[in-house]
Formats: structure tokens, sequence, C-alpha cells
């Protein structure tokens, strides 16, 4: 007789991934097949390639953008696995991440900057993580280099930046070389594309705030707009309820899910601010989310938490179905 224990354990194991991955690649495949994916007018880098044009739009990038997501889901878990950022050994969170992407397929079905963004905050939140409480000036100057290269194939890393010095405060690192370190990480990716000439002053090229989308009807961008809007309620709604928790962690566990709270709070606003090029936050939206939900299921696992993570695994299929049968 399989109990309520049982279904809970399930959900929080690599089979649980497993069965979440192999429906999100099965629905993505799906919305693709019936033309429900629409192109992503990724224009908006500082002056190098945009994203969605590193490859042409069909099945290759279809499927690098899976499995860049999977990546992504693969790195919540390591970092996690690393820096005990959950205290807990659940991978719940992975499964979680996949299932929130797949209601808007186009951020699924096509390679661009919102993927790529995704996968480099928590490539440089691996690095920050590693520097706690320890002078490491070297792994500061590759986050912020990493940063400034990637603005110039799309602008939104940019703003990304704030919040890693804002994680340099957190990691109890920031100082004079610090300081020093984050400046040269900025300016040296600029400095050898204009000293090598791979780019001039006039083939820079700033960021026009025109909709990211040519077309959708209503009911599309409707669509899209209750995904997006659930995402950030539960973000937000998971973690007050994680706060009281949180709190009484230890500073190091403290430091790390601050991170990721400013990287959520981040991701919301500019969503809302930058509405123009709202899509490319969303990847990131998710898995600050996912994370958050993760840690709440965690803690009140006991409380028929699987009854929560079937009703949130319902609502996004219910909204993928609405989504491909617009």
């Amino acid at each position: 007789m399989i109990g309520e224990r049982d279904i809970s354990r399930f959900l929080h194991s690599r089979y649980a991934l497993i069965a979440f991955s192999l429906i999100v690649m099965l629905t993505t495949y799906l919305a693709s097949s019936w033309g429900k994916v629409t192109p992503i007018l990724d224009n908006k880098g500082l002056g190098l390639t945009p994203i969605n044009q590193w490859i042409e739009p069909g099945r290759l990038s279809l499927s690098v953008n899976i499995f860049l997501n999977f990546l992504i889901a693969l790195l919540m878990i390591y970092i996690n696995k690393t820096f005990n950022v959950l205290r807990s050994p659940t991978i719940l969170f992975a499964g979680l991440f996949l299932i929130l992407q797949m209601p808007i397929t186009d951020i699924m079905g096509q390679l661009y900057g919102g993927t790529m963004l995704c996968v480099v905050m928590l490539l440089c939140s691996f690095i920050l993580f590693s520097t706690y409480n320890g002078q490491n000036p070297y792994a500061i100057f590759l986050i912020f280099s990493i940063l400034s290269f990637s603005s110039f194939f799309q602008y939104a890393f940019i703003f990304y930046i704030p919040v890693f010095v804002l994680g340099c405060m957190q990691m109890r690192i920031f100082d004079l070389r610090i300081a020093i370190a984050t400046a040269l990480g900025i300016i040296t990716p600029p400095w050898i594309l204009f000293g090598f000439g791979i780019l001039d002053v006039h083939s820079i090229v700033f960021p026009q705030f025109i909709g990211i989308y040519e077309q959708l009807s209503i009911h599309e961008v409707l669509q899209m707009l209750i995904a997006i809007g659930l995402s950030i309620f539960v973000c937000i709604g998971s973690w007050l309820a994680n706060i009281v928790n949180i709190i009484s962690y230890n500073a190091k566990t403290r430091a790390y899910n601050g991170v990721f709270a400013i990287l959520a709070l981040t991701s919301i606003l500019l969503i809302m601010a930058d509405y123009t090029n709202y899509i490319i936050y969303v990847p990131m939206l998710n898995c600050c989310t996912a994370l958050q939900l993760g840690h709440l299921f965690t803690i009140y696992e006991a409380r028929r938490s699987y009854i929560g993570i079937i009703a949130i695994f319902v609502v996004y299929l219910g909204l993928y179905i609405w989504g491909v049968w617009i």
C-alpha cells in the first residue's frame, strides 16, 4: 500500500526529476511541432551577435535550449549539494524549475538570452559562494568579467552587476581589493574588445526599447502574463513562509539564501520595469521560485506537502494546455 510518506519521498527523489524532465521534454517538442513557439526577437546586445541568433531557429535551437534548461536544473542541485543552501539534500526544486518553465513554450522551444542569463547567474553564484569569508580577488574579477562580457550579447546582464556587488558584501569579503577586482572585471572585456579591434565605438548598439515580440494575440499575452504573475506570487509567498526558518540558520547559510533572494527581487523588478525585455528575466525568476518552493516543501514535508507539489504541477500543466490550444 502506497502511503503519504512514499509519495513525498518519491517527489523529492531523482525519479521524480526524471519524470518531470521527460514530461517537459515531450511537451516542448509537441508545442514546437504544433507551431506554438513564437520567435523571440532578442536583438538587445551592445554590439556582439545576440544570443537568439547563435543558432538558426529549428530543432537544433530547441534541443540546445532544452539541454541548457536541464543544465540549469543540475547546477541548482550542485550548488545546493556543495553549499547546503536549503539545509536539505532534496532535489525537488530542480524538477519544479522545469515545470515552472513548461507553460511558456517560447522560452523552452528556442535558444535565447533568458536561458543563457540563468546559466551565467548560477555559475557566477557558485563562484561567489566559494569566496565566503575569504579573500579571492581573482574569483571576483572572473565574475564581473563574465557579466561585463555577457552584456555585449544581451544588455540585461548589466542590471545584475549591482546584485553581485551586494553579494560580495553578503559573503563578507568586500574591501578595497575586492572593489578594485570588481572595477577591473567590468572594464577588461570592453578594453579587450576595443583594443583588438573586435568592436569599435561606432559599432556599439544601444538598447532599443521596443517589444521583444512583433506579434502575439491577446490570448497568448494573457496566458504568458498569468504564468509569469503566478510565478512572482508563488516566489514572494514561499519566501515569506521560509523567512523565519532562514533567519534561524547560521550566517553562511543566511548569506547564500540572501543572494538568491536578491536575485529573485531583482528579476521581479526588472520584469516590471524593463517590460519591453521582460521575457529575458523569466527563467531566472523561475529558478529562484523553484528554490523557494523546494525550501518550503522541505520544511513542511511532514504536513502533506505532496498535495502542494501536485497542485503546482497540475496548475502549470493546465497553463501549458491553455497555451497550446490558443
